[in-house]
C-alpha cells in the first residue's frame, strides 16, 4: 500500500467522522422544547388563563344578580306586606326598589355577556388544548427518531475511532505529521484522488510526471495548484 494510499483511508476514516459529529450536533440542536411546542403550551396557557377569569366573572355576576334580586323581594314584602308606612316612606322604598331593579337589569346584560365570553373563552381553550395534544404528539414521535438516530451515530462514531489507531500505527509519523498539518488548511482534505489525470480537490490537471510520481507511491506528491497530497487509485 502506498504512503498516499494510507493517507487516504485515513483521511475517508476521519471525513465519517466528521460527518457523524455535524450529524450529532445537529440532533442535539434539535433535542428538547422545540418553538412550536413552546408557542403552543404558551397559547394554550393564556387560553386557560382567559377562560378562568371569564368563569370568574360569569360567577361574580351571578352572585350579584342573585343578591339584587333577593333584596328586591325582600323590598318588595315590606313595602306590600310589611307594618304601615307613611307616604313619604313608601315613596322611598319604592324608589330604592326602582333603582335596586335597574342595577339587576343592568347586571343581568352583562351575565348575558359574560356567558357568551365565557362560552367563547371555553371553546378557544379546548382548541388550544387539542392544538397542543397534537404538537406534543409529533415532538414526542420526533425526539424518539431523534435519539434513535443519535445512538446509532455515536456507535458509529466509536467503531470509527476505534478503528482510527489501527490506521495511524502503519503510517509513517512524518506523513502523519504532514497530513494533520494540511487537512485543516485544507478543508478537511488533506489528499487528493486522480481521477482521469484531474486533481479532484481543484479540478485542475495535474502533470504526467507528477501522476506518474504519485502512482509509484514511494513518496508524497503534492498537486502543483491545490498542494494536496495526490493519490492515484
Amino acid at each position: 500500500m502506498s504512503r498516499a494510499q494510507q493517507l487516504y483511508q485515513l483521511q475517508t476514516l476521519d471525513s465519517e467522522l466528521d460527518k457523524i459529529n455535524q450529524q450529532l450536533a445537529g440532533i442535539a440542536a434539535q433535542l428538547g422544547e422545540s418553538e412550536v411546542l413552546k408557542k403552543a403550551r404558551v397559547e394554550a396557557g393564556a387560553a386557560e388563563k382567559t377562560w378562568r377569569q371569564a368563569q370568574a366573572t360569569m360567577q361574580d355576576l351571578t352572585l350579584e344578580v342573585k343578591s339584587l334580586a333577593e333584596k328586591i323581594t325582600q323590598q318588595e314584602k315590606v313595602l306590600y306586606h310589611g307594618k304601615a308606612l307613611s307616604a313619604k316612606e313608601a315613596a322611598n322604598l319604592q324608589d330604592e326598589i326602582n333603582s335596586l331593579k335597574r342595577r339587576h337589569s343592568q347586571r343581568e346584560e352583562r351575565l348575558l355577556e359574560a356567558m357568551v365570553a365565557a362560552e367563547e373563552a371555553e371553546a378557544q381553550l379546548k382548541r388550544a388544548q387539542a392544538e397542543l395534544m397534537v404538537v406534543e404528539a409529533d415532538w414526542q414521535a420526533n425526539q424518539e427518531q431523534l435519539a434513535q438516530q443519535q445512538t446509532a451515530l455515536k456507535a458509529k462514531a466509536a467503531e470509527l475511532k476505534q478503528h482510527r489507531p489501527v490506521l495511524v500505527k502503519g503510517i509513517d509519523p512524518d506523513d502523519l505529521e504532514e497530513y494533520d498539518d494540511l487537512r485543516p488548511r485544507k478543508t478537511g482534505r488533506a489528499v487528493a484522488m486522480i481521477k482521469d489525470g484531474i486533481c479532484l480537490g481543484c479540478g485542475v490537471a495535474a502533470s504526467s510526471s507528477r501522476i506518474q510520481h504519485a502512482r509509484a507511491g514511494t513518496e508524497l506528491v503534492y498537486c502543483g495548484t491545490c498542494g494536496r497530497i495526490l493519490y492515484v487509485a
